[in-house]
């Protein structure tokens, strides 16, 4: 009997290479050798080996069995790792959105007898950035120089993380910081910067930053950056000046593409030739996105017969036309009504190689139920369910057979598979959302955003704490949807309305309604609740409905680019809202949305959410700080006047200063905020009441007492006994002026008394 061939290092990374099942491979590498003679001895691992099985578990996200593998290597004394594998395993945990496992492998990188330089660093800062964690960032950040010299990587990095996320200020400051500390900006330092400025149409000074990237930093502008330029200025209208950026720059077809869709756009059609033969000219193809663009100029004219020759040249030329191109088509088809070629189209694109997406079946559905050909739209419908594809929800409630009584009513069969019901009478999406509120209103125009993207049909109310809307004051019989942005309404509400509608979302962060609601989503089946004390509630509505979108659209839709465009103004409203006021200027961007008196009411503002999609935080925040110095003044001799109180009436609540607030109303938040400071410092509690009439209420008698704390004071106790509610730091509620008066200390003479 021939001896048994023992497994080595080299055979078992040959193995582990070809092993494409990373679970097979974990037990192979466990158990390398099974019919070893001595299974006592230890199996002599080579960094190879490692090194295979990590990347393997890593790109497989099975990071239990990854931190067992890491654990071993750490013990094996042999095996000295290189710094590449460490940076592969940071990457693999930022894919799996574990920013804190990623910064525990890199500090701990030295127990494994591997050193840190600024390329595990660099791996590091990205990771956390990805996962958008940017407190841990400035924490790494304070110690990088332990690890070597920030280098241009480590900036392009830094300004891309912070872009990314909206940071556009941060990334130009450490711009600044790079250039000052003598670092040479890159081509991808300038892409990422003239991008960000071409996303905002803030064309001129995108322009100048090209200008200087060539002229005082001598790094030549790429075709990519051109690409960004020439886009931008096709968006604002300026067709002249990106025809001669394009001279500029050896221009690809990503190039000749946008600029043959804005001559299309601008009515200029018959110029396109020119730009096609001279794209042949200067050897530059046109591909799949330029037939795209070309598909859709001709469709605008209803010219199908050049659609489908511009399809069949596609094919000549050796390119496959994708979904987007049949898309194109089936749209203009079933826009102009004509569902027969459509429905043919449709049927067809298998055979011509290409598979429908979610948005074909969506354009065929709606299409053949606006053409009133419900038995094949139920045909379409029964794919899509099959698919795991959904309609619209409110395409399906607005589309439907029309019974004998007049009303609509799609075929129930359908109707279930989809899990919709088979109301079908059009009902609309209604938003509460919490007013007047800068927080409530930004929260109503992340929904608004969502459902013009979409085409729902909605219904605004703002919804005040002082006079909440009740179940007998919404046309519930209009409402399929009901969402309630930054306030849950009073007590019980959405117990009793949960089961007049088809769902409730609360998207709110106050910690009253944590306390009321408890766990309303076991006892109404139909509610769904976000509900997070740590951030706004418009910035939980911006993720929400973002979410939403991406997933539905995929991101390509002109609301996305609104999302994006807004997502720092949402952050200063959250950082005043919340009380971080963490951001620059943030003091000032809150002073100037005040001074900008939106009447925050959809229905007496029409226009509210154009108003509100047309703020820039930097001149929101040039505005604010004009008026700064004035409103500290104001608060300043409102602070002189305040008087002292017994909280609740009662001793159980402790004293505090009050102020009168009837006209510095719109700075209650900080004039509270400094009241409450003055009021520990007399050695009360740390709470400051402001009180001031609402003219809305129309009732003379009827006060609003609002309260701010600082440090771990919690307000919401006395505003909770009281019929109110809101955070710990801030909640406020009504009382008579005769209750009221019974809580001043009278022995304090000095202090003005309520009006």
């Amino acid at each position: 009997m021939s001896a048994v061939k023992k497994v080595s290092s080299f055979k078992l990374a040959s193995l582990l290479r070809r092993e494409n099942d990373p679970s097979a491979a974990i037990k192979l590498f466990r158990n390398p050798d099974p019919e070893s003679t001595n299974p006592q001895k230890p199996f002599r691992y080579s960094l190879l080996c490692y090194d295979l099985i990590i990347t393997k578990l890593g790109r497989s996200k099975m990071f239990d069995e990854l931190d067992q593998i890491l654990l071993q290597l750490k013990n094996d004394t042999r095996i000295v790792p290189t710094e590449i594998l460490f940076c592969n395993v940071i990457k693999y945990f930022a894919r799996g959105r574990l920013p804190t496992r990623a910064l525990h492998v890199f500090d701990e990188m030295p127990q494994y007898r591997c050193q840190r330089t600024m390329k595990s660093a660099n791996s590091l800062l990205n990771a956390l950035l990805k996962c958008g964690a940017f407190d841990e960032t400035k924490e790494v950040l304070t110690r990088v120089g332990e690890f070597g010299k920030p280098d241009a990587c480590t900036y392009n990095i830094l300004i891309n993380g912070y872009t990314q996320s909206g940071r556009f200020d941060e990334a130009l400051k450490l711009f600044d910081e790079m250039v000052k500390k003598k670092v040479k900006p890159t081509g991808v330092t300038f892409g990422t910067i003239i991008r960000v400025l071409c996303n905002d149409l803030k064309v001129k000074e995108a322009l100048k930053m090209k200008h200087d990237m060539l002229k005082v930093y001598g790094v030549f502008p790429t075709v990519h950056i051109y690409a960004s330029l020439i886009k931008a200025l096709c968006q604002v209208g300026e067709l002249g000046l990106a025809f001669k950026l394009k001279d500029e720059v050896k221009a690809d077809s990503a190039i000749y593409s946008t600029l043959i869709s804005s001559l299309i756009k601008a009515g200029r059609s018959d110029e396109v030739s020119g730009i096609l033969e001279e794209m042949r000219e200067k050897g530059c193809e046109p591909d799949t996105v330029t037939y795209n663009v070309l598909i859709n100029g001709v469709c605008l004219e209803n010219d199908f017969e050049s659609a489908y020759k511009v399809l069949d040249e596609m094919v000549e030329k050796g390119l496959k036309p994708d979904v987007i191109s049949y898309n194109v088509i089936l749209g203009a088809l079933f826009r102009i009504q004509n569902w027969k070629e459509g429905a043919y189209l449709f049927e067809d694109m298998p055979r011509r190689g290409c598979v429908p997406d979610v948005l074909s079946y969506r354009i065929v559905f709606d299409g053949l139920c606006e053409g009133l050909q419900f038995e094949e739209a139920a045909v379409i419908l029964d794919e899509m369910v099959f698919k795991g594809y959904k309609p619209r929800r409110d395409r399906l409630e607005r589309k439907s057979v029309l019974k004998g009584d007049g009303r609509l009513d799609f075929p129930a069969k359908q109707a279930r598979g989809m899990n919709l019901g088979v109301k079908m009478v059009q009902k609309k999406v209604a938003v509460l959302y919490h007013y007047p509120c800068h927080d409530g209103v930004f929260a109503a125009l992340a929904a608004h955003l969502y459902f013009a993207a979409n085409s729902i049909p909605s219904l605004f109310f703002p919804n005040t704490v002082y006079s909440p809307i009740t179940i007998s004051q919404l046309p519930l019989q209009d409402i399929s949807h009901l969402y309630l942005l930054d306030f849950t309404g009073p007590l019980g509400f959405v117990q009793q309305v949960s089961p007049k509608v088809d769902s409730v979302v609360i998207l709110d962060h106050h910690k009253t309604a944590i306390d009321t609601l408890g766990d309303v989503s076991t006892t109404c089946k139909n509610v769904t609740k976000v509900l997070d004390i740590t951030r706004s509630g418009a910035t939980i509505a911006f993720d929400y409905f973002t979410q939403k979108l991406k997933e539905e659209t995929r991101g390509n839709c002109r609301e996305m680019s609104d999302f994006k465009r807004m997502r720092r103004v949402f952050e200063y409203i959250e950082d005043a809202d919340i009380w971080k006021w963490k951001l620059p200027e943030s003091k000032a961007f809150n002073s100037g949305i005040i001074d900008l008196g939106i009447e925050y009411n959809f229905n007496q503002n029409s226009s509210l959410f154009q108003q509100l999609l047309s703020l820039d935080h930097d001149s929101v925040i040039n505005r604010g700080k004009e008026s700064l110095c004035r409103k500290h003044k104001l608060i300043h001799e409102a602070l002189e006047h305040s008087y002292e109180i017994v909280l609740g009436g009662a001793e159980e609540f402790g004293r505090c200063l009050a102020v009168n607030g009837d006209e510095i109303a719109e700075l209650r938040s900080e004039l509270g905020n400094q009241l409450a400071e003055k009021s520990k410092n007399l050695k009360l509690r740390g709470v400051g009441a402001v009180v001031y009439r609402v003219p809305e209420l129309g009732d003379e008698t009827k006060l609003k007492i609002s309260l701010r704390s600082v440090a771990e004071e919690d307000t919401t106790v006395v505003s909770q006994r009281f019929g109110g509610g809101g955070h710990k730091n801030a909640s406020s509620f009504l009382l008579s002026s005769t209750e009221f008066e019974q809580w001043k200390v009278k022995r304090i003479s000095c202090y003005n008394t309520i009006n």
